[in-house]
């Protein structure tokens, strides 16, 4: 027994030694370059084993540089369904398929959380590694990473609309949640953003009203971070008279927090039903669709912001191929940057196996990918539903480091 004891008492000072004769036997400024190429649930392991490199896992600097290392890497698609039935969103991402030469391909799609539908809740793009979503009073940003969320300190949203756009600055690599209401126009119009406030992400972070007045606008979705400037949707006149002829984009630049207007083209100046990244610039996206009769078929309008100082658009259009399925519905969700194609998925979600659709305007070809794991999945509020709908897709995911 005696013996055991005192095999054991040296396993465990062998296994402090070297865990300590590790840390110490490497040049402290090689550390970050061997953490930097790991996944973050090795990251989170070293936590537990080790307080030196926990202080480097956890330190600023570190974190801004593995998130831009990250974003070379391959990246994901992040899926939010509702549940009808139950009044549930859920949460899902699938890895982001480039193999382009193959028209048929598989996957498997990791399950991360569902939050309450009702009442109004906010979805946000995932914004380098990061999601929002919540109702107004109750906003919460989640990491897919670390599979962990922190509540954002609670703002009065009483009777009141109100509108959430998380940005990203790539220079001071901070993360920040612009916020504002919308108030009812005396005339039954869209009422003018006020209360404008914006929050910086970080331990003992609060609201704080933002300096720089913005022009009277009211604000509207969606919206997109590009390159560390913020876009969403807005109207000039809030006159119910006027209400569809003033669509503009408005412009936020989360380092130095100013607002700016960037008008829309002419020929859509009415409205516009999603922003998309193309070729690293922001993209209007117009979708049409066509008869079941012969199988799905639609096209895509595609403006994009060449010049915001002049206003500058440029303009593509494509004509879908058509899809072999006479009762189902599509939608284009989003474009992938990198590779330019476009990302289709059914409105619907039906058993046995969801999947999407990409489409390549360059080769005119659609490919479809199947993502295991989503309409099969057993959960509670989910697999007991058969009104399950698409919500949105997010595109360009990667892994971040932040709530460790």
């Amino acid at each position: 027994m005696e013996r055991q004891k005192s095999k054991l008492a040296k396993n465990n000072n062998m296994s402090d030694d070297v865990r300590t004769s590790g840390v110490g036997s490497i040049p402290l400024d090689l550390i970050p370059e061997i953490l930097k190429d790991l996944p973050v649930k090795t990251l989170a392991w070293f936590l537990c084993v080790s307080k030196p490199w926990g202080c480097i896992i956890r330190n600023r600097d570190f974190v801004k540089f593995y998130l831009i290392k990250s974003s070379t890497h391959p990246q994901s698609l992040i899926f939010a369904f509702k549940s009808r039935r139950h009044s549930k969103h859920f949460f899902f991402s699938s890895s982001q398929h480039q193999d382009r030469d193959e028209s048929s391909l598989s996957c498997v799609a990791s399950y991360h959380m569902k939050c309450h539908s009702q009442p109004y809740t906010a979805i946000t793009p995932s914004v380098h590694g990061l999601i929002c979503y919540g109702p107004p009073s109750k906003l919460m940003v989640y990491n897919p990473s670390t599979r962990r969320s922190i509540a954002l300190p609670i703002i009065d949203a009483h009777r009141l609309r109100m509108y959430h756009y998380l940005g990203y600055d790539p220079i001071g690599g901070d993360y920040k949640m612009l916020c504002m209401s919308r108030g009812m126009h005396a005339r039954r119009g869209r009422g003018l953003a006020h209360k404008i406030q914006v929050l910086t992400l970080g331990n003992g972070s609060s609201w704080r009203m933002i300096e720089d007045c913005p022009p009277p606008h009211s604000p509207e979705s969606p919206h997109i971070c590009i390159d560390g400037v913020l876009f969403y949707g807005g109207y000039l006149d809030t006159s119910t008279r006027l209400l569809r002829k003033d669509h503009v984009v408005m412009s936020f630049d989360v380092r130095s927090e100013k607002f700016g207007i960037i008008k829309v083209p002419s020929e859509r100046a009415t409205r516009f039903t999603r922003m998309t990244r193309y070729n690293r610039k922001l993209a209007l996206m117009f979708t049409g669709y066509g008869g079941f009769g012969c199988g799905y078929s639609g096209y895509i309008e595609l403006w994009v912001l060449e010049d915001a100082a002049r206003h500058e658009w440029s303009n593509k259009n494509f004509v879908l191929p058509r899809l072999a399925s006479r009762d189902t519905l599509f939608q284009v969700f989003c474009a992938i940057d990198d590779s330019g194609e476009f990302v289709l998925a059914p409105e619907t979600l039906r058993a046995p196996t969801f999947y999407v659709m990409y489409y390549d305007p360059n080769k005119n070809s659609m490919r479809r990918v199947d993502i295991e794991g989503i309409a099969d999945k057993k959960l509670q509020f989910w697999d007991d539903d058969s009104d399950r709908r698409t919500i949105s897709i997010f595109p360009g995911h990667v892994e971040n480091l932040l709530f460790l």
